[in-house]
């Protein structure tokens, strides 16, 4: 196997790992999806088909929705291509639990994450992202979580389309 997607598949195994003593996301299907890796194709063979079709959709899952944002491009063939991943691969999942824990029930260790409100059109959402991780995690003024999204890892800025990338924002 590419050393580089088995680093992807055993990062991505401990994130789950980190949500998944949470009740909500235990034995979900949705967390089998490789961000980098799975397709459309795969995804719809775990999920079924959709809410909507197109690069940007969503799926009813145990415990909550997910919405899967797929590559548009092919590699870095389009000036607006931003990764060297195939069309319809998964680049972002959000999960947005039925049941939301709080950040205290989360038990997460802060200092590996940098804090920001990312809407300004939502000022009491609170995230917190790791960067390193792929991950960020949202919150609502009460502290329960809004969602959880999971986006490329920045070691793997590699598979980075080498044109444009200082005019490209951070996924």
């Amino acid at each position: 196997m590419n050393p580089t997607i088995l680093t992807l598949v055993l990062s991505l195994v401990g994130l789950f790992a980190q949500i998944g003593t949470m009740t909500y996301a235990k034995e979900s299907k949705w967390r089998q999806i490789v961000l980098l890796r799975s397709t459309r194709d795969d995804v719809e063979r775990l999920l079924g088909q959709p809410r909507y079709e197109g690069y940007y959709t969503s799926f009813k899952v145990e415990g909550g929705v997910l919405s899967v944002e797929y590559y548009p491009f092919d590699f870095c063939t389009s000036a607006d291509a931003y990764l060297k991943v195939r069309r319809w691969t998964v680049v972002e999942m959000t999960y947005e639990p039925d049941i939301s824990p709080t950040l205290a029930e989360l038990k997460l260790d802060l200092k590996k994450f940098r804090k920001t409100r990312e809407s300004p059109h939502v000022p009491e959402l609170i995230t917190y992202i790791n960067d390193q991780e792929g991950v960020g995690y949202t919150f609502q003024a009460d502290g329960t979580l809004n969602d959880v999204r999971y986006f490329p890892a920045r070691r793997y800025d590699a598979l980075r389309c080498k044109k444009r990338t200082a005019n490209r924002p951070r996924i």
